[in-house]
C-alpha cells in the first residue's frame, strides 16, 4: 500500500513544478494580454476625448464668428458673475 502512495507522490513531485511553472507562465501571459488590452482601450478613449474637445472648440469658434456681439456679451456677463461669486463682499 505504501508503495502505491510513494509512487503517486513521486509522480506528483515530478509533474508538480512543471505544471506550476506552466500555470505561472499562463498567468503572466494573461496579465500581459490584459495590460495590453487596457492600454489600447485607454488610448482609444483618450483619442476620442481629444477629438470631441477639438470639435467643441471648432463649434465655439464658428459660433463666435457668426455672432461676435453676443459672444462678447456672454463673456462679460460670465466674467461679472464669476467676479461676484469669487470676490465676495468688500466692506
Amino acid at each position: 500500500m505504501s508503495n502505491i502512495g510513494g509512487g503517486a507522490q513521486a509522480h506528483a513531485n515530478k509533474s508538480g513544478p512543471t505544471k506550476k511553472s506552466s500555470d505561472v507562465d499562463d498567468i503572466r501571459e494573461g496579465i500581459s494580454d490584459l495590460g495590453s488590452s487596457v492600454g489600447d482601450m485607454a488610448n482609444r478613449q483618450y483619442q476620442r476625448a481629444q477629438d470631441m474637445a477639438t470639435d467643441a472648440l471648432d463649434d465655439t469658434s464658428d459660433a463666435i464668428q457668426r455672432n461676435p456681439l453676443t459672444a462678447i456679451g456672454i463673456g462679460l456677463g460670465a466674467g461679472f458673475l464669476l467676479g461676484v461669486i469669487l470676490g465676495g463682499r468688500s466692506h
